[in-house]
């Protein structure tokens, strides 16, 4: 079945990496690697509220899949107001476009860097949430989550490393570098499921020349979307320091 949505995604934060991505269905076209082809999952059925956790996380790990979850359980139950009280001041400080609706173009990263709020309001990152669910869907339950880096150089865009820059963009993306350097603990990417709207189905089903009750009996049917998140340490606390909401890739 050939692939419906597939686009270009724009990284911004110093290096550009073109990402050739499934914006909603389909995702077996993008597994093969990273966690999720790891954990060979067909479908979300969630047996208790840590499944998503990685289980191969190592000790030292273990505090910032917790110190994060809280924020990936209330994005995808949709309880908005609770993920914003699990913002940090500096996540708060200043919200742009970029980070809930990524530029598939270069020439689109710009404008929605400059459509940004600062001192972001319950009410304003709920409303920016909107266009996480107009692009994939209304969330629906967390899928996976794992550690990215607790490397300070990787966190900070100071790696020596062959491939440091691209690691640093795959763990802070856009980060502003405002951001202190000293807080900033640790790298985290997971997967939320989305419900799609019922019109997108049939859009879709109508392009595949399928039904949509064939298309929701594949095995191949899992919608969901990536968040990224940093952790930063806030007062002796570990809080959201900075989130992307990022569409499937062929990384995933």
């Amino acid at each position: 079945m050939s692939n419906p949505w597939s686009n270009t995604n724009a990284v911004s934060g110093g290096w550009r990496l073109g990402i050739f991505a499934a914006a909603i269905l389909l995702p077996v076209l993008l597994t093969g690697c990273g966690k999720k082809g790891q954990e060979g999952e067909k479908k979300t059925v969630q047996k208790s509220e840590d499944d998503f956790l990685d289980k191969d996380a190592k000790p030292d790990e273990q505090k910032y899949l917790l110190a994060a979850k809280p924020f990936f359980l209330a994005v995808a139950s949709r309880k908005y107001a609770d993920a914003y009280a699990l913002l940090s001041k500096y996540a708060i400080a200043r919200m742009s476009l970029e980070q809930f609706k990524p530029s598939q173009q270069d020439s689109d990263s710009q404008q929605n860097q400059a459509y940004a709020f600062d001192n972001v309001t319950a009410e304003q990152f709920a409303y920016l949430m909107q266009y996480v669910e107009a692009a994939h869907g209304a969330p629906r339950a967390p899928k996976m989550l794992h550690v990215f880096s607790i490397d300070p150089d990787v966190l900070n865009r100071r790696s020596k490393e062959q491939f440091g820059a691209m690691d640093s963009m795959f763990a802070i993306g856009a980060m502003p570098e405002w951001i202190p350097a000293d807080i900033r603990r640790a790298s985290l990417r997971g997967q939320i499921s989305t419900e799609v709207s019922q019109q997108e189905l049939e859009n879709v089903a109508q392009r595949e020349g399928i039904s949509v009750k064939d298309l929701k009996k594949s095995d191949d049917f899992d919608p969901y979307f990536n968040l990224k998140v940093v952790l930063v340490d806030e007062g002796g606390q570990l809080k959201i320091g900075y989130f992307e909401f990022l569409p499937p890739s062929m990384l995933d």
